[in-house]
């Protein structure tokens, strides 16, 4: 994000990819209908080391399965979805209810992983003029690494969605 001299506040172009991002997790878009490989239930924030660990195992394992081996890339793009998928999962955890659990999808050369819990009327909301150190940012990083993401909303659940490249990003 580029800043001009006035505070730190964004320009005007940054501005609006923030504007953006903010409508984007406002608008209801289904789940791809892709049957979960995985699910884990979310029990605490204390289990999340335990989550990331069965979740890093999954995607190393589905990765191997395509065929990508590089010990680089496999860390590159493993580490990058952890960042997503932590979110999400600390997220259903801070602001959902319970029961909550999360579910991975695989999609040919993309992974699926939906957040679900119980807050169905506690939409995801990006933080706005809250300074850095604070947090709360988590929903703009969501949108910065996936090819795509959304919330649907069903009779007692919401489901908070990101879908993965299994590739390395291509350089900026």
């Amino acid at each position: 994000m580029t800043s001009d001299h006035s505070g730190g506040r964004p320009d005007g172009q940054a501005s609006a990819a923030l504007d953006a991002v903010r409508a984007s997790w406002r608008q209801v878009v289904p789940v791809p209908g892709i049957p979960p490989a995985e699910v884990v239930q979310l029990t605490s924030l204390r289990q999340l080391g335990a989550v990331r660990r069965h979740v890093r195992a999954f995607l190393t394992t589905s990765l191997q399965a395509d065929g990508v081996v590089a010990e680089d890339e496999v860390d590159e793009v493993v580490e990058r979805s952890i960042l997503v998928i932590d979110e999400l999962a600390s997220n259903a955890l801070r602001h959902g209810a319970q029961p909550a659990s999360l579910d991975l999808r695989e999609a040919g050369d993309h992974w699926v992983v939906v957040a679900t819990d119980s807050a169905r009327d506690v939409l995801p909301t990006p933080a706005v003029d809250r300074p850095a150190g604070q947090g709360g940012y988590g929903l703009y990083v969501i949108a910065d690494l996936t090819s795509a993401h959304g919330v649907e909303i069903d009779h007692d659940r919401k489901r908070v969605w990101a879908l993965l490249a299994k590739h390395r990003r291509p350089p900026s």
